[in-house]
């Protein structure tokens, strides 16, 4: 059976991973899935899912486990998802690797590195539109109208999160919980490690270059 890329990508906040992520997906027409994106689309469908990930947040809980599993297995199960797929930031813990291994069954891992002091500086730049759509001010402004995204046309707004503190936060809890997962992963497929300090299409460029090393891949980075 002909291997389709699953791919994997990892790393800490700011490291650009929906970037690169969509910028792969778009070359090989495959879905780019982010769990982030998933779980608010749940919420408004209002599917019995989405109504219980709402309450859980109402109560001002984490996400369980369980639940994020389930709507990425959901996710992988459809008809698009059959040519290959490439997910970013997830599985975040090794409660969520474990069964995402089985379901899932990743082939490529790429893993972007990234200083802390670089990821607090750049997180405060980035941008995101309601679908999901990601921007920076100065790496990866929009091209049409500034302000707005060059996709759906809906303006951009900054996340709570990407506070300098609520940045730092994220990164302990991503040292501390997403570390054990790369070393989990390294065992079990294909591990491509990238410098994610350049600018985007710099990094882009060296990671093409990074999967063109393997071999079942390299006729799929000729398409466009």
């Amino acid at each position: 059976m002909k291997k389709v890329p699953r791919i994997v990508i990892l790393g800490p906040q700011g490291g650009g991973k929906g970037t690169q992520a969509d910028r792969l997906a778009r070359r090989w027409h495959i879905p780019h899935i982010s769990t982030g994106q998933l779980l608010r689309d749940e919420m408004a469908r209002g599917t019995s899912l989405g109504q219980r990930i709402t309450t859980t947040m109402n109560r001002g809980r984490l996400i369980p486990v369980r639940l994020t599993n389930e709507v990425m297995r959901r996710r992988l199960s459809q008809p698009d998802c059959r040519l290959g797929w490439i997910c970013d930031g997830y599985p975040r813990n090794m409660a969520q690797a474990r069964p995402f291994a089985r379901f899932g069954r990743p082939n490529v891992l790429i893993v972007l590195h990234l200083l802390d002091q670089a990821a607090v500086r750049r997180l405060a730049g980035r941008r995101v539109c309601p679908q999901g759509h990601v921007y920076h001010l100065r790496y990866d402004p929009p091209k049409k109208r500034r302000g707005y995204c060059d996709r759906d046309g809906l303006r951009l707004w900054q996340r709570d999160d990407d506070t300098p503190s609520a940045i730092r936060q994220r990164l302990r809890i991503y040292h501390r919980e997403t570390a054990p997962v790369l070393r989990w992963f390294r065992k079990r497929v294909m591990i491509i490690s990238v410098e994610a300090r350049w600018p985007i299409p710099t990094v882009y460029r060296h990671l093409l270059s990074q999967l063109k090393r393997i071999p079942w891949l390299s006729s799929r980075l000729q398409q466009k």
